[in-house]
């Protein structure tokens, strides 16, 4: 799989990912052969580009809930783009409460675990599909950490679709710039103009109160993480939001420049230097499939292996069945975890995960009563 600037696309070449439409309807499925119609259509939707299959390369699986998701995802994000015009003209939103209760319905019931992908994002709709995605993962993150407080998670998901209006006035300039490339002037123009946002927002919605005080304790904050990143929250929902946003951030694919895995993104929350609630870090753990069964990981050593069982404790020490040796370690167990750790999970391309012919192979062995086929190291490696 590789990514083809919209510029660069070619008859004959192979969509690796669907496109929908604002509706949701399957306008090119996966697989199918670029036509200088489909070309015309995809540099008319304003696609900076796609992903297309290389030309010996297998169509990789996808799973329903991965399509909906991603339906989900394209009609969302035009319905966003609506809400947040309608603010900036001065209107009410209308389609505000329901983007909300969607989202809350899908992501909100604490109903197994998320298995949260990006789409490529291009200048002109960086703030929709970064608010959407916020708004995403924190109805997942609320729902594991306080899944009675239904009001609080409301308030929340309502602040994530609304918190980054004011970038959407950012210049150019500035916005196309990465995150390492922005200067401490740009920081100050993006918290003014996100403070400038914050005002319409509340000159032009009639929202509760909790709603707004969200958005602006979130604005502060992440002003304050340029500075000084000790400034305590008041509440969870704030906490949530900024958790949710920075994860989005780290793993967000913009043209150019290279996302962060989940796992990634996981450790920089994690680390105390960050300063993100870790109950609420926890809670995305929870929520979210970071370290899932079956995925590939490669350790410290530079070695791969793949995860058997998950440790709902520390999602970071699993079960793992070492491709180097052919044997099972359980990182859970200090001795072994001072040998190995996991540095990262392998994704393809697109930042999914890459679920391998192995385990395939390894749940067919258990199946059919073939454990021995599978060596686990003795005591002496921490079984």
């Amino acid at each position: 799989m590789i990514f083809v600037p919209a510029e660069e696309l070619k008859v004959g070449m192979r969509l690796a990912k669907p496109i929908f439409n604002s509706k949701g309807v399957l306008l090119y499925d996966r697989d199918s052969r670029l036509t200088s119609q489909t070309i015309s259509s995809i540099r008319n939707f304003r696609l900076i580009g796609i992903y297309v299959l290389e030309p010996a390369e297998p169509l990789p699986p996808i799973t329903e809930e991965d399509r909906e998701f991603e339906r989900f995802q394209t009609v969302s994000v035009f319905t966003l783009q609506d809400i947040l015009n309608d603010i900036r003209d001065g209107r009410q939103p209308d389609k505000l409460e329901q983007l909300c209760t969607e989202v809350l319905k899908r992501f909100g019931r604490g109903r197994g675990k998320l298995t949260f992908t990006q789409n490529l994002r291009s200048i002109e709709d960086n703030v929709y599909k970064h608010s959407l995605n916020t708004a995403i993962l924190s109805a997942a993150i609320y729902a594991a950490l306080a899944p009675e407080s239904k009001t609080q998670q409301r308030y929340t998901v309502m602040a994530a679709l609304l918190h980054d209006l004011g970038s959407l006035d950012v210049p150019d300039s500035v916005a196309e710039k990465k995150n390492s490339e922005l200067t401490e002037d740009d920081l100050e123009l993006i918290a003014l103009k996100r403070e400038e946002g914050y005002r319409v927002i509340r000159e032009n919605c009639d929202l509760e109160p909790e709603v707004m005080k969200n958005i602006s304790y979130l604005l502060r904050e992440l002003r304050d993480m340029n500075g000084m990143p000790d400034m305590k929250t008041p509440d969870y929902q704030v906490e949530t939001l900024k958790c949710a946003y920075v994860f989005d951030q780290l793993t967000a694919m913009k043209y150019g420049e290279e996302p962060q895995s989940d796992i990634a993104a996981y450790k920089y929350l994690h680390h105390p230097a960050h300063h993100i609630n870790q109950q609420v870090v926890a809670a995305l753990a929870r929520a979210v499939n970071i370290v899932p069964v079956g995925c590939s990981v490669v350790f410290t050593d530079g070695t791969k292996g793949i995860v058997l069982t998950e440790n709902p404790d520390d999602i970071l020490r699993p079960f793992v069945l070492s491709y180097k040796d052919n044997k099972i370690y359980n990182l859970s167990d200090g001795r072994v975890y001072a040998k190995m750790q996991i540095a990262d999970v392998v994704k393809t391309m697109d930042n999914r995960y890459v679920m391998t012919e192995e385990y395939k192979k390894y749940q067919e062995a258990l199946k059919n009563g073939e454990e021995k086929a599978i060596r686990r190291p003795g005591s002496e490696d921490g079984e």
